[in-house]
């Protein structure tokens, strides 16, 4: 009764059976041995009759009535149905019948499936967003279904595979992601649970327009007693913490009030230059939980659409390195957004992957002091479970946030990224200077090209300002990096006198292929670069501390 259904089916055995990579468009070639040419007939046949079943009209409650030709085509795999899914084949053999029919079904159910989990009018979406709802009222517990977002839109296993809805269409390559434009076949959760999240209140408004970003890249400074060396493995390695001694101690509220009014004054001085501010973003580590919570419930009455922020701690107190959002654009404009209701919309996840600090790092850091650079030294962290956080933003942005070495590492998390295609990638780091020959360009490269994700990398300029006083590198101030795929890299240099940088961003509508040729009808958007400033806080609102790498000094 789902197309996704249809699709998780289809796109998993055509992935199996190394089917997909025969796909091509017809350009009147025949010469390659083994070759689906997909003609015009075979594309406008599947797109028309996905279109007819996604419009169909359906009463209440009900999905619409799978169209005849997919029984059709259901019906002749019967007599194969226990035939094995992969079989070696000489240069010279045929095409299997089934591999067509099967690429039919994954193409009438990808059409089909135009805007699911963007509008929340769809009909095949409806059934998941009802099951969530209902949720909330027998729990009792407000926004279940933005806290357990669901990790597929299918009802098959999800132990074995996942599906959710899709952003980007890779326009190079030859992998099963180029063969969807509104689907996206994902790994089972349990080597990553993808959250797709949307909006309680059913809000559809599809509005790319411009998007103003606040970076913050606190903490400015930081002292080598920030890592703390602890455990000692035969000399060779040992864990380390991280110690926000750039905070004000929780008993400290009215430096922490401090802080809190010093970006709502940032927010305040940018909107005076006339800049729109969407977004504000902190760096990996920079706060703890309870200064984010302090700091969004400051920025809800300020009206803009989230707060991002590395965390030392989740909302139960458990220590480690997370990253937070407070996704106030899930919200109705006219929704007040206050007091627990906030908290509960409060998205957090984990770190997937522990940074090793290597002797080069140590020196070029200059904190030998804290930690021997005869060893290696491991970031100390439990990683209990792994998750992405997939935001449906304005009705047709998907976003999401890395942290540090999830950019760099291509497990789990890569194969839901490039299979998504999320429109906007945010990846928070604990770094040096953000320039385009260092490792986080290199990975948002990748990204950037396929699946055409837009990324940003962005680190405090505390670890930069320590490299910078080594002198052993050319002095920089480039605090976050910018790859779209239309534009290529753009550094991000933080100003003399500047403490934020405002990053303007433009929506670029573009039309994308799949394998078989079918065009999405430049349904697609990149977010590109247009312009990014520093910002200033006012004199009284900046406070010695806050400069400095002691918050509570």
């Amino acid at each position: 009764m789902l197309p996704a259904d249809i699709f998780a089916f289809a796109a998993f055995v055509l992935e199996a059976s190394g089917a997909y990579h025969h796909v091509v468009p017809d350009t009147g070639d025949q010469g390659a041995e083994r070759q689906m040419v997909v003609d015009a007939s075979l594309r406008a046949r599947a797109v028309s009759i996905g279109r007819a079943w996604r419009q169909s009209s359906v009463s209440p409650g009900s999905l619409p009535k799978v169209p005849q030709h997919v029984h059709d085509l259901w019906r002749e795999l019967g007599p194969i149905s226990r035939e094995p899914i992969f079989q070696a084949l000489s240069p010279l053999a045929d095409i299997p019948g089934w591999w067509w029919t099967m690429l039919e079904l994954l193409m009438i159910a990808d059409e089909a499936s135009r805007d699911l989990g963007f509008d929340p009018q769809n009909v095949f979406y409806q059934p998941i967003a009802e099951a969530f709802t209902e949720g909330d009222v027998i729990s009792g517990r407000e926004f279940r279904r933005i806290q357990r977002a669901p990790a597929t839109v299918s009802t098959a296993d999800p132990s074995i595979l996942c599906v959710q809805p899709k952003s980007r269409t890779p326009s190079v390559g030859c992998t099963m992601r180029s063969l969807s434009h509104h689907l996206a076949l994902l790994p089972g959760q349990g080597a990553v649970r993808a959250r797709w999240v949307t909006s309680p209140f059913g809000t559809s408004e599809r509005r790319p327009h411009g998007l103003g970003l606040l970076l913050i890249p606190f903490p400015f400074q930081i002292v080598p007693e920030a890592f703390v060396g602890i455990g000692d493995h035969d000399g060779k390695w040992g864990w380390f913490d991280v110690d926000q001694t750039w905070l004000p101690k929780q008993s400290e509220t009215e430096r922490r009030r401090v802080f809190v009014d010093f970006v709502r004054n940032l927010i305040q001085k940018a909107r005076a230059a006339d800049k729109q501010i969407d977004g504000v973003i902190l760096p990996e580590l920079s706060l703890d939980f309870p200064l984010f919570r302090q700091l969004a419930k400051a920025l809800a009455e300020e009206k803009v659409d989230f707060l991002i922020s590395g965390l030392s701690s989740d909302r139960e107190g458990r220590g480690g390195n997370f990253v937070a959002i407070a996704p106030f654009f899930l919200f109705e404009p006219s929704e007040e957004i206050s007091g627990s209701g906030l908290e509960q919309v409060f998205l957090i996840r984990e770190k997937h992957h522990r940074w090793k600090i290597t002797e080069p790092q140590i020196k070029a850091y200059g904190i030998d002091s804290a930690l021997s650079a005869t060893r290696n030294w491991w970031e100390h962290l439990n990683i209990l479970g792994r998750s992405l956080d997939l935001f449906v933003y304005r009705g047709g942005t998907s976003l999401t946030t890395l942290i540090c070495e999830d950019l760099a590492r291509v497990d789990p998390c890569q194969a839901v990224l490039r299979s998504v295609g999320p429109n906007l990638v945010i990846a928070l780091l604990m770094d040096g200077p953000q320039l385009e020959g260092r490792w986080p360009a290199r990975y948002a490269t990748v990204l950037a090209e396929d699946p055409g994700s837009s990324v940003l990398t962005f680190t405090s300029l505390g670890l930069i300002e320590r490299q910078n006083a080594s002198k052993t590198f050319p002095q920089s101030s480039s605090v976050a990096l910018w790859k779209d795929e239309a534009n290529g890299v753009r550094r991000l240099e933080l100003p003399r006198n500047a403490d934020a940088i405002y990053l303007a961003l433009t929506a670029d509508q573009k039309t994308e292929h799949t394998l078989d040729g079918r065009s999405d009808d430049a349904y697609s958007h990149r977010w590109i670069y247009a312009d990014h400033i520093g910002i200033a806080a006012d004199p009284q609102a900046k406070p010695s501390w806050l400069l400095s790498a002691r918050g509570d000094q």
